[in-house]
């Protein structure tokens, strides 16, 4: 398989929805709504800017779990990413009383958070350089880092790596592969 690199595969920074850390998170959620209304296949994530319209950080589907249910900032703190056994989800779940609040509950603590609550401001890991590999952004996905993968340039975010989207270029790859090999 011929050399692939971020820049190929990102998704250009402008094709996102934009908000800002004062906008609450039904704001980034009817932002997010208008987008897929006007493209079905609109991201699902929406990049968090300053009044410059400089990259501050990310809001993903994760993001707004984690921030809805506020227990699991006592569950993470102190363990680093990795692979969970299903033994220990269930003991989570029961000892921070995970989602058991009524969805009103949920609704009401949802409606009042804003961008600054529930954006993740990604760490040095989460950075690609346009010309890094599509390698070196598959281990670190497989190494558990929290995606998007944030791209940039010598100056400035341009864009964003998905998952999906390196998913795809293996999964091509192999179907193109010569079964008799």
């Amino acid at each position: 398989m011929e050399k692939v690199f971020v820049k190929d595969l990102m998704i250009l920074i402008s094709n996102y929805v934009t908000v800002k850390k004062t906008d609450t998170l039904v704001d980034v959620l009817q932002a997010l709504e208008s987008a897929r209304q006007a493209n079905a296949r609109a991201h699902r994530d929406a990049i968090v800017v300053n009044d410059s319209g400089a990259f501050l950080g990310k809001v993903t589907m994760i993001d707004i779990f984690r921030a809805l249910e506020p227990n699991y900032k006592k569950l993470v703190s102190g363990h680093g990413a990795g692979t969970l056994t299903k033994d220990f989800v269930m003991k989570a779940v029961k000892k921070f009383n995970l989602w058991t609040e009524p969805e009103q509950s949920i609704c009401q603590r949802g409606s009042k958070m804003t961008v600054a609550e529930v954006m993740h401001v990604p760490e040095r890991v989460e950075f690609l350089r346009e010309n890094d590999t599509m390698e070196h952004a598959l281990n670190l996905y497989v190494m558990g880092v929290h995606q998007p993968l944030i791209v940039k340039d010598s100056k400035a975010v341009t864009g964003l790596l998905r998952f999906g989207d390196v998913f795809e270029v293996i999964r091509k790859a192999l179907l193109s592969c010569d079964s008799d090999q």
